[in-house]
């Protein structure tokens, strides 16, 4: 039984559950939704609404105190080391859910199993997806003219 145990291991070891982590995490900050299978969507869930939670922080800090915000964003910068990644998830996405209390994203069933090996589906988005995409779109149509 697995009484008082976090998390799911999804048949990986360490290195590579940290590894699968971290590439789920990358490709729903480039891309604001992405589909995997339900188990992988659930386990990287908590992770992600962490991370959120603290770029939330870093945001509402920025204007006010240097020192508190340097220290989440050098919080954020363990997890995410990629400076890019790291600037949209506190440029875009945090001042996006300034006024959301948690639950930042969600994670939808799809109707069609994977054909290989009849994994359950799944998409896993953030709440406020057209947001993030109008946000990214902006400053690109901006610098093409």
């Amino acid at each position: 039984m697995r009484h008082r145990v976090a998390g799911k291991k999804l048949t990986r070891d360490t290195q590579h559950r940290a590894a699968l982590r971290r590439n789920l995490v990358r490709a729903l900050l480039i891309n604001g939704r992405i589909t995997t299978t339900l188990p992988k969507a659930k386990a990287v869930r908590p992770y992600v609404e962490k991370l959120v939670t603290r770029a939330k922080r870093a945001a509402q800090l920025k204007d006010t105190d240097r020192a508190a915000y340097v220290h989440q964003v050098r919080l954020l910068r363990r997890e995410i080391p990629d400076r890019k990644l790291l600037a949209l998830l506190v440029d875009v996405v945090g001042p996006m859910v300034q006024d959301r209390p948690g639950g930042y994203t969600r994670i939808i069933r799809e109707a069609k199993n994977s054909l290989g090996d009849n994994a359950p589906r799944a998409i896993f988005e953030f709440v406020d997806q057209q947001a993030v995409e109008d946000e990214e779109e902006a400053p690109t149509k901006g610098k093409g003219k």
